[in-house]
């Protein structure tokens, strides 16, 4: 009995010094008030009328002067009050880079535990991200099945949130069909998206169909420390002729400030791994931009002069936006003028479960665009994936 005691006194102790980590010292256990319901537990904060939920609570006590706080900067408002449910507002709109979607009551300076709830912080880059991860039937399918969600809380699109403890019900239809909406018109315009042809790169600049400047041809000087194979397209232009982004996407890395040095790096080791050669190619890349594109592939533009500081990792680019510029980063042959973009395309396996988890070296290790084909046979894929 005596071990079961310090078993559980252990706990006790052991959990109040996970909260007061989390939340500092002053926080209150024993507490007639507690957490109820929320409108949503989605939040996305750059997302107008869905930065903000309804937070409901239950108390024995007035808790009307009290606050929901959260370790990020958001707002809240009481709301209203009937039969010790407590509504409050919160809202994320000022705390667009927030993460953690723990919330919970708190009044001079006093945390209520009992009133704690994890909120999913969303956001529509994020959301984008996911979507084109999965294939076009898939997003098809799940549109599909968002429809009558739509159809059967359109009802409630209008209410104008009078009267929220008699009508909570109304207003939870608004933010299902709301948070609905945008997720189908996210799938919308990846779908409509998908439709079109890749531009070129470079303005005026038609996709190359020489042979050592496709995907497929041998790089026999690269056999030793790489697979030895051309991976994607080379287009030539000047030095620091405008690159643009050949659809539109998000941007999921960015590599700047190569230097020589960095050539140190290059594993030459014999039998070397798969992913040893990945690596060796990354290196040979220089200064890159990735560009996850509407169809979900991921472009690895490479070699190019300094990224410009506007250009950051989960921004949105539109198709013919110019974003980079050519440069001679990666490229180990001193005195290097045959100028040009480098660009594989990644092709996206579409495996719904690791829908925007994907890191880098999954990117790396997909095939590229025309792997396998003939020289013939790619120079005819690429008529459909360029216009």
């Amino acid at each position: 009995m005596w071990k079961t005691l310090l078993w559980f006194f252990l706990w006790i102790m052991t959990l109040v010094g996970w909260y007061g980590l989390v939340f500092g010292s002053n926080f209150v256990f024993g507490s007639d008030t507690r957490f109820l319901a929320t409108l949503s537990d989605n939040i996305y904060p750059d997302i107008p009328g869905l930065s903000s939920t309804v937070i409901i609570f239950q108390s024995k006590t007035d808790i009307s002067s009290f606050s929901v706080q959260s370790l990020c900067s958001i707002e809240s408002k009481f709301l209203t009050q009937a039969q010790g449910l407590y509504f409050f507002q919160v809202d994320y709109a000022n705390a667009s880079k927030c993460s953690n979607g723990n919330i919970y009551l708190e009044n001079a300076g006093q945390k209520y535990i009992g009133t704690m709830h994890d909120l999913i912080i969303k956001n529509s880059v994020n959301k984008l991200n996911t979507y084109l991860d999965y294939s076009s039937a898939d997003l098809t399918t799940i549109a599909s099945n968002l429809t009558p969600i739509i159809k059967k809380n359109s009802i409630f699109k209008n209410y104008n949130g009078v009267n929220i403890t008699e009508n909570y019900s109304f207003l939870k239809g608004q933010r299902t069909y709301n948070e609905s909406l945008v997720e189908q018109d996210i799938i919308q315009k990846i779908l409509k998206a998908r439709e079109k042809k890749y531009i070129s790169p470079i303005p005026g600049e038609p996709i190359p169909e020489a042979v050592n400047k496709i995907p497929n041809t041998w790089r026999p000087y690269r056999a030793q420390y790489t697979d030895g194979i051309h991976h994607g397209w080379d287009v030539y232009a000047p030095l620091y002729t405008d690159i643009v982004a050949l659809d539109d996407g998000i941007v999921v890395r960015v590599v700047n400030n190569f230097q020589e040095s960095d050539f140190s790096r290059v594993d030459y080791s014999k039998n070397m791994s798969d992913e040893q050669k990945l690596k060796n190619l990354d290196i040979l890349r220089g200064n890159q931009v990735w560009l996850k594109t509407m169809k979900g592939e991921v472009i690895f533009y490479s070699h190019l002069a300094s990224v410009p500081e506007n250009i950051q990792e989960w921004m949105i680019v539109t198709s013919g936006t110019i974003v980079w510029k050519v440069g001679v980063s990666g490229v180990p042959e001193s005195d290097y003028k045959d100028f040009h973009v480098h660009f594989p395309i990644m092709k996206n396996p579409y495996n719904a479960p690791k829908a925007g988890s994907y890191d880098f070296w999954d990117y790396m290790s997909w095939d590229w665009q025309t792997k396998g084909m003939s020289i013939q046979q790619t120079l005819e894929a690429q008529k459909n994936i360029f216009q």
